[in-house]
């Protein structure tokens, strides 16, 4: 009987044009276009600014001011601007965020290379702005420190070797002994259970309103709750139908993911997208997809009974609205650096399924630890699932 109602309900879900472009062409097609659009918009942006001239004035002393400057100018697209830099910290502030200059350069007025002291020149710019392109005032710079350095070295008699273990007496190598896939895991990691949950409860949130608070408006809800059926068997098909929906949604959006990334990854040659992808293996996304199911479980049950609970679609959105932080918030601790499943976070509903999906992403995993996680999130569902029953048999989910 349960499969015969759930089978009336989902022709009911793909009889509605929007649920049906939601679940298929949103995750398959959209999404992915959003994400790429925006991901070249950004770049596109970054790269303009990062490839744009930089003009900037020079305040220094006369005898070296032109050879500072000249010496700038030989830089990639660094423009200098001869008036006068203005004196003091508010004038030279104002002029960078006048957009006329990109950065002002300041050489104290004792300034000689020859002497045996450290100077610190001071360089004024707008670092909120900076993506890079700032690093070609050091590019440009090198020659001419390089040439006061030698002077320095025969001046003082020291060999090339010898400057070199005065500018770094110790140099250190780091050494990662983390592999590719914890290193990818660890930066990823956060993100896709981030990504995933909220895909989760997107995809049960049309279904569920339409198979609950949109079957009284259309009056089909009261000859459901007629038909000689229990009223757990009801719940239960189309608590069935919103849990595919929603794990419908999340597979075909990690499967987009992983086929388009791999595409994009040949196409422009990013090599970065093919060894992320290729670090992961298929037992490890199956192992985060059957993690998804209790949290696609606890959200159809939930949305279930927010929308036999409501008495229209619309009264239903306004519940359904907030619902939004209850995926949020908890997704956001994979999000944070140093945060790992321990046996306590492992009974915590939500939070456990996305430090799991990290971990598992990271080969980190300690498998028992899926009891605990499917446990505490299936314990929640059917609390709500008895709510939705105890509900649907009272009269007050018609005439509330």
């Amino acid at each position: 009987m349960i499969a015969l109602i759930w089978l009336k309900e989902i022709r009911e879900v793909l009889r509605d044009k929007k649920t049906l472009w939601f679940v298929v062409l949103f995750p398959t097609v959209v999404l992915p276009a959003l994400m790429g659009g925006a991901i070249y918009v950004g770049a596109s942006s970054v790269k303009q600014v990062y490839e744009s001239d930089l003009r900037f004035r020079l305040d220094a002393p006369e005898v070296w001011r032109d050879t500072i400057g000249e010496a700038l100018e030989q830089g990639e697209r660094l423009i200098w601007q001869r008036q006068t830099a203005p004196e003091g910290r508010e004038a030279i502030d104002a002029l960078i965020n006048s957009e006329n200059t990109e950065f002002v350069l300041v050489v104290p007025e004792d300034f000689e290379p020859s002497t045996v002291a450290v100077s610190e020149w001071q360089l004024y710019y707008n670092q909120a702005d900076d993506v890079g392109q700032f690093e070609r005032i050091q590019e440009a710079l090198t020659p001419l420190f390089a040439q006061w350095r030698d002077a320095h070295r025969d001046a003082w008699q020291l060999s090339e070797t010898q400057i070199q273990v005065l500018e770094q007496p110790v140099s250190l190598a780091r050494v990662g002994v983390a592999d590719d896939r914890e290193f990818f895991g660890e930066k990823a990691g956060g993100f896709l259970p981030y990504a995933l949950l909220l895909l989760c409860l997107m995809g049960a949130m049309l279904p569920a309103l339409d198979l609950g608070a949109g079957e009284k408006e259309r009056g089909t809800l009261e000859t459901l709750l007629m038909a000689p059926v229990s009223k757990s068997t009801l719940v239960l098909a189309k608590f069935a139908v919103i849990a595919v929906c929603s794990l419908m949604v999340a597979l075909l959006t990690m499967a987009s993911g992983v086929i388009w990334s791999l595409v994009l990854g040949q196409m422009f040659a990013i090599d970065i997208l093919i060894k992320a992808v290729s670090t992961i293996g298929i037992k490890d996304l199956a192992l985060i997809l059957v993690l998804l199911m209790p949290i696609a479980m606890f959200f159809s049950a939930l949305l279930l009974a927010v929308s036999l609970y409501a008495r229209t679609y619309k009264e239903g959105q306004n519940y359904v609205a907030p619902l939004n932080i209850v995926a949020v918030m908890p997704a956001m601790v994979a999000l944070f650096p140093g945060i790992e499943l321990t046996p306590v976070l492992a009974w915590t509903p939500l939070v456990n399924v996305t430090l799991a999906s990290k971990e598992l992403l990271k080969g980190t995993f300690d498998y028992w630890q899926m009891v605990p996680i499917m446990a505490s999130n299936l314990a929640l569902a059917g609390v709500l699932l008895a709510f939705c029953v105890i509900w649907c048999s009272r009269e007050k989910v018609l005439f509330r």
